[in-house]
C-alpha cells in the first residue's frame, strides 16, 4: 500500500499541493483569515459592547481621534537597505464604554481618515455628527502581534492627551484589558480570491493523487490476476 501511494504521487500533483499549502500558510500568518469566517460585528456593536481579541469587524468607522504611529517597510541587503516606505497609519478610535483601541488604515485611505478625524473633534466641540465614514474589514489582534513597539506608542499617546496610567487601565477594560488594534488587508476581495485559489490547488493536488492511486490499484489488481492465471 505504501509503495502504491508513493507511485501515485507525481511531480505535478505534489507541486500543486505543496504550493497550495504554502499559500494557505501565508494567508494564516498575514491575514488572520480563520477569524474572517466567524460572524462579523459592526462598529456600532464595538461602541456598545467593547472589543475583544479575535473579533471579526466589518462595517463603517464613523469616529476617529487621530493617528499616533505609522507602519513602514524596507528591503534589507547585506550591507545596505532601501529607503523606508510608509504603508499605513494607526489611529485611535473609541470602543465600548469609555474605551480606546487602534485601527490600521492603509495609506490610500489617509485623506478620508484625516477628514473623519477633523469631523470627530468638531463634533466633540459641539458640532454636528461626523458625515464621513471609512469602510473597514479585519480582525482585532494584540498590538504587539501586529507591530513591535505599537503598544508603547499607544500608551504614550493616551498619556500625552492627559490620561494617567490608572486611567489607561480602566480604558482597556472595554477591550478585555488588552491593547488591541483592528487590522485587515488593503483589499479583502483579493484575499478571498487568494484563499479560493489556495483551496482549489490543495483540492486538485489531492484529487490527482487519489486518481493516480486508483489507477495504480487497478494496475496491481490486473497484474495479480495475470500472475494467478500463469500459475
Amino acid at each position: 500500500m505504501i509503495g502504491r501511494l508513493c507511485r501515485s504521487v507525481s511531480g505535478f500533483s505534489i507541486s500543486i499541493l505543496f504550493f497550495g499549502c504554502i499559500l494557505f500558510g501565508v494567508l494564516i500568518k498575514e491575514g488572520d483569515f480563520p477569524y474572517l469566517f466567524m460572524p462579523s460585528h459592526d462598529y456600532d456593536d464595538v461602541l456598545e459592547q467593547g472589543l475583544k481579541c479575535g473579533q471579526h469587524i466589518k462595517g463603517d468607522l464613523f469616529y476617529s481621534l487621530g493617528s499616533f504611529a505609522s507602519k513602514e517597510s524596507y528591503t534589507q541587503y547585506e550591507n545596505s537597505r532601501t529607503a523606508a516606505k510608509t504603508n499605513g497609519y494607526y489611529y485611535l478610535i473609541p470602543v465600548g464604554d469609555g474605551g480606546m483601541a487602534a485601527v490600521y488604515i492603509h495609506k490610500d485611505d489617509l485623506d478620508v481618515m484625516e477628514k473623519l478625524t477633523e469631523e470627530t473633534y468638531a463634533y466633540l466641540e459641539g458640532g454636528s455628527l461626523p458625515q464621513t465614514k471609512v469602510h473597514f474589514e479585519g480582525v482585532a489582534v494584540k498590538m504587539e502581534k501586529n507591530l513591535k513597539g505599537l503598544e508603547n506608542a499607544f500608551r504614550e499617546e493616551l498619556e500625552s492627551i492627559g490620561y494617567t496610567k490608572s486611567d489607561i487601565e480602566k480604558i482597556l477594560a472595554s477591550s478585555g484589558g488588552e491593547c488591541l488594534v483592528l487590522y485587515g488587508p488593503a483589499n479583502m476581495s483579493i484575499m478571498y480570491i487568494m484563499l479560493a485559489i489556495a483551496f482549489i490547488m490543495v483540492l486538485v493536488g489531492i484529487l490527482l493523487i487519489l486518481r493516480n492511486y486508483k489507477e495504480e490499484a487497478a494496475y496491481d489488481k490486473m497484474n495479480a490476476s495475470h500472475a494467478v492465471k500463469y500459475k
